[in-house]
């Protein structure tokens, strides 16, 4: 009797990955966004959780919860249900920068997060406020060397002053580091002439890039950007200057059944893939539409968290 309930116990464990696709989902999904409402991340996540709703017969909610560089809401779904209910729309800094800046984590982004696909990358744009009367990289060195240390950058998250302070140590500048909340108030701040730079999120700056209220230097990312091709990238100026691409990915907890994992894959690539999500998108003149299989997603993970893991370290920014 014994081994015959042992036998039923093992025949259920394996047919369990099978029942949780065969019923998934059971109930509303909810993606939790660790980030304002407003940001491109939010805007990103609501446009695809329109579309899967259809696909997957269920309500998809939208759960911001911004805080602590986006830990609030990560660490959340690092410690939920790993059944495909909860998960996470992840960027390049809650899923490779954070670990190499805080000492403390709410989460584990090696162990704690099972890849489900790539959502977008999100290229990065330096700007100078107009009155300051620069229109390329070699003419802000130059300025920068005639004025040292009077030039001022604004950050509105860790990758803006990464950015920052790597472009200070590339080209022997000294250029001051003011931090803001976030990037639209480090963005107004431009505008505003209270500061005169800033490396930040193209969808952020497009609009006053278009409108001529602040000039586009460069492009730190290394490529150039099919919305602004007049804009050349940094690397052309200061050879070993290149930043990784900012990126916006979809994540689940560890543990989540495969199959549960390729479903909500399929279901979050074809809504990236439908013209009027992917317009939409393209509408802000700088983000980039890009999903993936969960094996590219976790290999750019592993990717980028070394080289910000060493950007981090060559621009001397300590631990938190």
């Amino acid at each position: 009797m014994n081994i015959l309930r042992k036998s039923l116990a093992a025949f259920l464990l394996t047919c369990m990955p099978v029942a949780a696709m065969a019923s998934f989902p059971e109930r509303p999904i909810t993606i939790v966004v660790p980030f304002s409402p407003g940001s491109i991340s939010d805007t990103v996540t609501r446009l695809v959780a329109e579309s899967m709703r259809a696909s997957l017969g269920q309500q998809v909610i939208v759960d911001n919860k911004p805080g602590a560089a986006g830990m609030i809401g990560a660490g959340q779904v690092a410690r939920a249900n790993p059944d495909g209910h909860t998960i996470l729309l992840g960027s390049n800094s809650t899923n490779a920068i954070n670990k190499s800046l805080y000492k403390q984590m709410q989460y584990d982004l090696e162990r704690d997060f099972a890849p489900i696909s790539m959502a977008g990358e999100i290229p990065a744009v330096l700007i100078a406020r107009k009155g300051l009367g620069v229109s390329n990289v070699q003419e802000l060195i130059d300025y920068d060397k005639a004025n040292p240390e009077k030039l001022t950058f604004a950050n509105g998250n860790t990758t803006n002053q990464i950015s920052g302070l790597t472009l200070n140590k590339l080209a022997g500048m000294s250029m001051v580091n003011v931090p803001y909340k976030s990037e639209p108030e480090g963005m107004m701040a431009v505008l505003g002439d209270q500061v005169d730079l800033m490396l930040l999120n193209l969808p952020v700056a497009y609009p006053h890039i278009k409108s001529g209220k602040v000039n586009a230097l460069a492009f730190p990312g290394g490529s150039k950007v099919e919305a602004l091709p007049e804009v050349p990238t940094a690397s052309e100026t200061v050879p070993d200057y290149t930043i990784p691409n900012g990126w916006l990915a979809f994540f689940a907890p560890a543990g989540t059944p495969r199959d549960v994992v390729e479903k909500l894959n399929k279901s979050i690539v074809d809504a990236l893939n439908e013209p009027a999500v992917a317009e939409k998108l393209a509408s802000s003149g700088g983000y980039i539409v890009k999903s993936s299989t969960p094996e590219e997603l976790d290999q750019l993970v592993k990717h980028d968290f070394a080289k910000w893991a060493q950007l981090i370290k060559d621009a001397n920014i300590p631990m938190m």
